[in-house]
């Protein structure tokens, strides 16, 4: 299986560490950002396959990051990830996001994503 690129965009340096660890322990080597801006640069730098974002971040928020995402890397697979209750999958679609995952994020789906589709 060739080796996908996967971005994590996450203010949240606990749920980047829960990804990271489990996704390394997968084979992959993820992108880290802790913040939009942060992921905007590498998104100008790099091709991913999948990006995960969360949504409420500093410096550039995930609604912004969706444009940048679309504009920079539009085929790659967006998946908002959010833990306020007013941010979900109705909300997502508005945004043109490929999938929504509620926190926290179950490992089973961060797989099915990953290697799914």
């Amino acid at each position: 299986m060739p080796e996908k690129r996967i971005l994590i965009v996450d203010d949240e340096k606990e749920h980047c560490d829960f990804c990271i660890e489990y996704l390394t322990s997968r084979g992959y080597s993820p992108d880290i950002a802790y913040d939009g801006l942060n992921a905007k640069y590498l998104l100008e730098c790099n091709r991913y396959d999948v990006i995960f974002f969360d949504c409420n971040m500093p410096e550039l928020s995930g609604v912004e990051l969706i444009k940048v995402i679309r504009e920079k890397n539009p085929e790659a697979k967006a998946v908002m990830i959010s833990g306020y209750e007013l941010i979900n999958e109705d909300f997502a679609k508005d945004l043109k996001v490929d999938k929504f995952l509620s926190k926290p994020v179950s490992l089973q789906k961060l797989r099915e994503i990953i290697e799914n589709g």
